[in-house]
């Protein structure tokens, strides 16, 4: 293959390098070989040469005796050289005698030259500027290589003018305008480029509308792009959108054409269906359409309805104008919350009971199976908005009331059902009881994490995130029930490993206390619980550790002595007491716990219980309601219970205290006996969400080690969005014996060892076969095509190369 510029050096040295001062006159007098002569004489080395341009004319001729006179100079130099005129043969002015002297007059245009190396153009009606573009864009390239065809649209040109603000060097004008012309842009405005740069854009929108809802825009529109045309403007507008450097200023070179399009007025018609659009006016119209009609459903209907948009929505949150997160422009559209919302709903839907329970029986399976998502929707649909926009405002207040009407409706109809059966107390086991039913079963060294106020939905979220995480099943959860009245000073000593009918409670001066039979120690106090852990529960003192100790890492590792290790948290009921939960959400707090279990793990704790001293429910302080108390004077008071001796008769929903010597009255449904500070999160009570607690069990296999993965060979990257293919490779045959790992894919140069694509963190699960990776280019990078690349996949924790593998950039990254 012999390139255009090869060609060119080649035809001048056969006539320079005859014998030292030869040179030529090279004729030109349409000037299209001026460019390309330039850059062939700037070669290094022995492809360049001297060029010596002529252009000037006197008295209508070229040349003139100053410059007749350098000229000569150059030739009693001896000096090798080629002279570029701007003229024919026949018509060399002033230079014609000292021509004659060269040796040799070049005089081939540019088209009967290319011909000659082996171009073969498509159309015999390209025309000659054309092929002087062809040759300054594949100077490069071997001319029997350009394959037939003209001058080729170019749409990266496009973009840098159109998006990134560049001025059309001359050279490039002819294949901007073609690549206008092909995407069916108004041409280009010279005399006013922000006025067409604005312009282009609104051609843009509307077609990219119409693509999306043709049946809402109309084929008649007056800025829509012809059809033949529409697939190649779709492009450009893909790429622009793919592009980190130009996309950054795109949301406001739509803002500014919007304004024209209009496409907020035209689109009246539309729905959630259509879309998603690239125009923010038509996006948020629909938004603003979407909200403004659930806000006219009823409670039931809100729900319904909003659950039936959930694909619709979850369409928009992958379009252009969706806020993703707080870098997002401050204009976005919080599609995302909508979808969460209606997500939520779905939920909700799905978990409410179809019919009434006939018994306690019924309800606690109902809960534990698949009831307790009541509570899950309702963190969601309770948890401050990432974007309290107007729009959400007018729905969020009455789907927050439907949420709770049809929450309370659930817990009435418990306290209906179990006190019409007399309150049985559940066929369930207290927490202690269960673990000191496994410590038992096994020796083996075992961390437990007591948390406060782990409600039992809160436990099963818990779970299916370990497992997910893991991909395989680590952790199950046991369906458990704290004391009643449903209180820490309680519900903590339940927690300790000893049998229930041991712990007797009794309240002196107002105030619960808790203690097992036979011992002075009161285990409603924190401390006490501490010291019974370490002379009855057999927990060494350097083993009984906070969430900061787990944190920061500070954890020891099991021992022959030491193989039993207990971690206190109560950041959940501080978030309650605060009110920061409701608002705030479990996130932080799942996060917390998934962190802390994981560094258990890692430190040889191979086995983690995880339980608690009781739940909670959220009721606003503002409709709270207030019960009077079945009998007056009760010797312990609180808003979700009253106790009385046992002796005393009471009507309504009523239970034992451990050890049964007192007797507490509880309301019905979310009601309290009396209200203090406008507090929405209440335990004490005996509904399903403070009685029922999850006990969660985390094991991992002895001999367990990350997974391992392997790099499918990909011979080129062809796309600025590459995706690596990892394939899976575990130790042993079972899931069960692989440990999930957090990995991330780069691609670098291998010659320089710069980083050009990276990946997000993603998790490894020994339960996949492949994992296909994601990267994206890094910002302000480049590399040729051609580009020798490193694929390494590293572990995200320690950075280590677990991983490597050799490919080819085979597309171009231009600072894109």
């Amino acid at each position: 293959m012999t390139t255009l510029q090869q060609h060119i050096s080649r035809l001048v040295h056969t006539v320079l390098d005859r014998y030292p001062g030869s040179w030529m006159v090279w004729c030109d007098p349409r000037g299209d070989w001026e460019i390309l002569l330039q850059r062939v004489a700037e070669l290094d080395g022995k492809q360049g040469f001297t060029l010596v341009s002529v252009t000037e004319r006197t008295a209508g001729e070229l040349g003139s005796p100053a410059i007749r006179r350098a000229l000569q100079e150059r030739i009693d130099a001896g000096e090798s050289f080629v002279l570029h005129v701007t003229a024919p043969f026949d018509h060399l002015g002033w230079l014609w005698a000292q021509a004659l002297l060269s040796e040799r007059i070049y005089d081939r245009s540019l088209r009967e030259q290319l011909l000659a190396w082996g171009w073969r153009p498509q159309s015999i009606k390209t025309g000659d500027d054309e092929v002087a573009v062809l040759a300054r864009q594949y100077l490069k390239q071997d001319p029997a290589a350009w394959g037939g065809g003209g001058l080729q649209p170019n749409p990266t040109l496009l973009l840098d003018v159109l998006a990134g603000g560049a001025t059309p060097d001359p050279d490039d004008r002819m294949v901007l305008d073609l690549t206008i012309e092909q995407a069916g842009l108004p041409a280009f405005d010279k005399q006013n480029v922000s006025r067409w740069r604005i312009y282009a854009v609104v051609w843009l929108l509307v077609t990219q509308a119409y693509h999306v809802a043709p049946e809402i825009v109309g084929e008649k529109h007056t800025y829509l792009i012809a059809p033949e045309k529409r697939a190649f403007a779709l492009n450009l507008l893909e790429r622009w959108l793919d592009s980190l450097r130009l996309s950054k200023g795109l949301h406001e070179a739509i803002l500014e054409a919007d304004r024209i399009a209009a496409l907020g007025n035209d689109i009246s018609g539309a729905t959630v269906k259509h879309g998603p659009f690239l125009s923010y006016a038509a996006e948020r119209a629909i938004f603003a359409n979407t909200c403004t009609s659930l806000a006219q459903q009823n409670s039931r209907e809100l729900l319904e309805v909003l659950a039936s948009l959930r694909e619709d929505l979850q369409r928009h949150t992958q379009g252009f104008w969706s806020y993703k997160n707080s870098h997002s422009h401050p204009q976005s559209i919080p599609w995302g919350e909508l979808a969460r919302l209606s997500e939520a709903v779905q939920m909700l839907l799905d978990a409410s009971p179809l019919k009434d329970w006939a018994n306690p029986g019924e309800a606690l399976a109902w809960y534990t199976k698949n009831g307790w998502r009541v509570d899950n929707a309702g963190e969601e649909l309770l948890r401050n908005l990432h974007r309290p926009v107007p729009e959400l405002l007018t729905i969020i207040t009455p789907l927050r009331q439907a949420y709770r009407a049809r929450w309370e409706d659930c817990l009435i109809r418990w306290s209906e059902v179990w006190t019409a059966a007399g309150c049985p107390v559940p066929d369930l086991q207290s927490a202690g009881a269960w673990i000191a039913g496994l410590l038992k079963q096994s020796r083996q060294a075992t961390a437990m994490i007591i948390a406060d106020a782990l409600r039992y939905d809160l436990g099963m979220t818990l779970a299916a995130r370990l497992n997910k995480g893991e991909g395989a099943e680590r952790a199950v959860v046991s369906a458990a029930r704290t004391a009643l009245p449903t209180i820490t000073a309680l519900g903590m000593g339940m927690v300790l490993p000893l049998p229930e009918e041991d712990l007797q409670a009794d309240i002196v001066e107002g105030k619960w206390q808790l203690r097992q039979a036979r011992h002075l120690a009161n285990l409603s106090i924190a401390e006490q619980r501490r010291e019974w852990l370490r002379t009855q529960g057999k927990v060494a003192a350097d083993a009984l550790l906070t969430m900061a100790d787990v944190q920061s890492g500070n954890v020891p590792t099991p021992q022959a002595k030491r193989n039993r290790l207990v971690v206190f948290d109560d950041l959940i009921d501080k978030l309650g007491h605060d009110e920061e939960l409701e608002a705030l959400g479990s996130d932080q707090v799942m996060q917390r716990y998934l962190t802390a279990i994981e560094h258990l793990r890692d430190k040889g704790w191979l086995r983690v219980l995880v339980v608690t001293d009781h739940g909670f429910i959220h009721w606003p302080g503002s409709d709270e309601r207030n019960v009077p108390p079945p009998v007056p004077g009760p010797a312990y008071s609180s808003r979700r219970a009253l106790a009385y001796p046992e002796y005393v008769k009471l009507s309504g929903p009523q239970g034992l205290a451990p050890g049964g010597k007192w007797r507490s009255a509880f309301p019905s449904g979310a009601a309290s006996f009396r209200a203090y500070g406008g507090l929405g999160y209440f335990h004490g009570g005996a509904s399903l969400q403070e009685w029922i607690i999850p006990c969660i069990k985390i094991e991992w296999p002895q001999k367990a080690s990350p997974v391992n993965v392997r790099i499918q060979p990909i011979e080129q990257i062809l796309s600025l969005r590459p995706k690596i293919i990892l394939e899976i490779e575990r130790g042993g045959m079972f899931i069960e014996d692989a440990i999930s790992r957090q990995v991330e894919v780069r691609l670098l140069d291998a010659r320089q060892k710069t980083v050009l694509f990276r990946s997000e963190p993603q998790t490894i699960t020994p339960d996949q076969e492949q994992a296909a990776i994601a990267l994206q280019p890094l910002e302000d990078v480049q590399a040729e095509r051609g580009t020798p690349l490193t694929i390494e996949v590293r572990d995200a924790r320690t950075d280590e190369v677990i991983a490597t593998e050799h490919t080819t950039l085979m597309v171009p990254i231009e600072n894109w």
